[in-house]
């Protein structure tokens, strides 16, 4: 893989300038520069920059976004310390891809490493960006800087492959959607894990930069998202006398639900006019049931409504389960449809 550095960090850099009265005064950066004198040296300096919140003070809008993302609470979200808690070995097959070791080091698409230092950071920019030397990987276009080495690699372009490391491991079903993704229709388009999850936004890069430029959002918004959850399927409904067909389609390029402990309950309900329930089935789609979804899949739901009568209205909605323990009253609706009984 090639890769084209844009700046490497060169020890102290001194700034020269002139004073009101011409008086020259020269500024010592070496405290807001890496200065390695070995590999180790350079990671090091990266993670004790990383706890000076030096990446935030440096890419402030990047990192706001980070902040609130699900990546940045991999580690410390209850939810997921619940789940891993009930797994015997679970630094071999949960912990590691919650708070892993930086991936361009331990290599892409390879089996992440559990890290043994700032584990609450979850996956940080350290994680996707920083090399073994302790210079940062990002795509074209990235301001120079004093702080680190700036490398632009072409995985950045498509990192669906970067993704993979730790959305693509079929020994960790959970969360293994780039698999599927592989044969989808947006993959054949070309189209990448980013495209749905790190939408383009246009803003600084970085407090080094002179004007806004396009960049990928990084919040990652996936299933705790409302809004990612009500664009991942659609309803349709078509009545026939005595019986409904409910088409449900998957507008997602993975499996549908992503994660092995997640649930669709697709619940269809016959109406009277003035609301009282004649009927009312559900479906349940999940891995435990072994019938998710397919990547762009569509399918067909027949019910039979002999009981219907003119006026009354047959709904169909799609509701997601985050995980088994969550409550109905805490499903999130992801689409509907209804029709009224000519």
């Amino acid at each position: 893989m090639d890769f084209t550095i844009t700046r490497r960090h060169i020890g102290h850099i001194i700034g020269v300038g002139f004073g009101l009265f011409g008086c020259v005064f020269v500024t010592l950066m070496s405290s807001f520069t890496l200065r390695a004198d070995n590999q180790a040296d350079g990671v090091a300096a990266a993670y004790q920059g990383f706890r000076d919140r030096k990446c935030q003070s440096c890419h402030p809008a990047i990192w706001r976004e980070w902040e609130n993302s699900m990546h940045a609470k991999a580690w410390v979200d209850e939810i997921y310390q619940a789940a891993a808690s009930q797994i015997p070995d679970r630094e071999t097959k949960c912990d590691q891809c919650h708070a892993p070791q930086p991936i361009l080091i331990t290599g892409v698409g390879k089996m992440p490493k559990l890290r043994d230092r700032d584990q609450e950071s979850g996956v940080s920019c350290l994680v996707c960006h920083l090399d073994a030397h302790g210079a940062m990987h990002g795509p074209p276009a990235s301001a120079e800087t004093y702080f680190h080495a700036n490398v632009t690699n072409p995985v950045y372009t498509d990192p669906t492959a970067l993704c993979s490391t730790c959305h693509g491991q079929p020994s960790v079903p959970e969360h293994d959607q780039v698999s599927s993704f592989l044969s989808s229709k947006f993959a054949e388009k070309n189209q990448g894990c980013a495209t749905c999850h790190m939408p383009v936004v246009t803003r600084l890069q970085s407090t080094a930069s002179y004007e806004r430029i396009k960049g990928r959002k990084h919040t990652w918004r996936g299933s705790r998202s409302v809004a990612q959850l009500r664009r991942a399927a659609g309803l349709q409904l078509e009545y026939e006398t005595g019986k409904v067909s409910v088409k449900l389609q998957s507008k997602t390029g993975h499996v549908l639900p992503g994660g092995t402990l997640r649930t669709l309950i697709l619940e269809v309900v016959l109406l009277t006019s003035d609301g009282i329930e004649r009927w009312k089935q559900e479906i349940s789609i999940s891995a435990k049931n072994n019938n998710r979804l397919s990547p762009d899949e569509s399918r067909a739901y027949t019910f039979d409504v002999a009981s219907a009568t003119t006026g009354d209205t047959i709904k169909a909605e799609l509701m997601y389960q985050l995980t088994p323990a969550t409550p109905e009253s805490a499903w999130v609706l992801m689409t509907e449809a209804s029709y009224v009984v000519p």
